[in-house]
């Protein structure tokens, strides 16, 4: 499936469930603002990151499982400005907490992120984690080949109402509709989860 494909699956989900998350998508990015953004890495975007771009500036309140928010233009560029920080310059590549080749795509608001794999290679376009401070590592999972497939997997998820990951996600609700990714085997603090995709559908329309 292709990038706006799966985008038009999450839209679609969106706006008949989450109506509130829905209208939180970013307009796209247009070309200019995916150029200055690219001026200040010095460097081009893979085309799906560009494709994702151009639909969405970023995925405002939607998560991917695992609760990671997709950046948009300005706040990649932003990201890896900081990332290639001075305190970088002075330390051998294979030791880099972060590498030139690896192009800011999500955070989680806790300090772990993904990115995406810009050098020549077996791993060129797959999707790696960051993980606050133990840094990148890239896991040999489907939906990390690249982004098409990270946000086909996402697309997917909605409509099934879990993800399976090295952990296995499922779809909750609070009671104000919102929804957000959590781990099946983590103890519930009051956040009902729910496999009933019906029952989910329900207490959205309550929105």
């Amino acid at each position: 499936m292709t990038i706006d494909g799966s985008w038009s699956m999450i839209e679609s989900w969106l706006s008949e469930h989450a109506p509130g998350t829905y209208a939180s998508l970013p307009p796209a990015a247009d070309s200019d603002t995916v150029r200055a953004a690219e001026r200040r890495c010095g460097l081009v975007f893979p085309e799906e990151v560009v494709a994702s771009l151009h639909r969405h500036d970023g995925s405002g309140e939607f998560l991917l499982p695992g609760n990671y928010r997709l950046s948009g233009a300005a706040e990649i560029a932003k990201s890896y400005a900081g990332w290639m920080g001075s305190q970088q310059r002075d330390v051998p590549e294979e030791l880099r907490y972060w590498r030139p080749s690896w192009l800011p795509l999500a955070q989680d608001g806790a300090g772990d992120s993904l990115f995406v794999e810009m050098a020549r290679g077996d791993r060129l376009g797959c999707v790696g984690t960051h993980a606050h401070g133990d840094g990148g590592q890239f896991v040999d999972l489907p939906h990390h080949a690249s982004l098409q497939a990270l946000l086909n997997w996402a697309a997917q998820a909605l409509s099934d109402g879990s993800a399976t990951d090295v952990l296995d996600y499922v779809l909750i609700t609070d009671e104000q509709g919102s929804f957000s990714w959590q781990d099946a085997d983590a103890e519930e603090d009051g956040a009902p989860v729910s496999w009933d995709m019906a029952a989910l559908e329900h207490r959205y329309r309550e929105l």
